[in-house]
């Protein structure tokens, strides 16, 4: 019984280990620079992030922030550190400012202003094309508050 109890414990403390809980202050030391994108023909943002931010590419993430639906089927969603009146999209906040959501599985359907808590795999992307800079994949949903 003793030894199960260990193993349990080893794996509980591996996998947080694993993941680590940030917030939006962590996704702010990043300076964006215009440039026009032929490929798209279109003006564009490039980002130039800090250290610390290039360190969590690729990096499980845990991070809680308002849900702002991006499509009338609520199958796209984007995450916010601000609610949607004053989110990058209507109040005027940067672009560090939210990260597109894909999801393992369709989530619940979700309303615009809810707080949620996610985990999943941070994508830091320097010119995102039509994404966000900021992608989180394998997104599981780990509190609705």
């Amino acid at each position: 019984m003793r030894i199960s109890t260990l193993l349990l414990c080893l794996c509980v403390s591996v996998s947080s280990v694993a993941q680590t809980t940030i917030k939006w202050a962590d996704l702010e030391d990043v300076d964006f620079v215009e440039f026009y994108d032929r490929e798209r023909s279109e003006w564009s943002l490039k980002a130039e992030f800090s250290e610390e931010i290039l360190a969590l590419d690729n990096q499980e993430v845990i991070i809680t922030g308002y849900v702002i639906p991006l499509d009338v089927s609520g199958e796209v969603y984007v995450l916010s550190a601000f609610a949607f009146s004053s989110c990058f999209f209507c109040g005027g906040a940067g672009p560090e400012t939210v990260m597109g959501l894909t999801f393992t599985d369709t989530p619940p359907q979700l309303k615009t202003d809810d707080v949620i808590s996610v985990r999943g795999t941070l994508q830091v992307n320097v010119n995102p094309g039509l994404e966000f800079h900021y992608m989180l994949t394998d997104v599981v949903i780990t509190k609705l508050f």
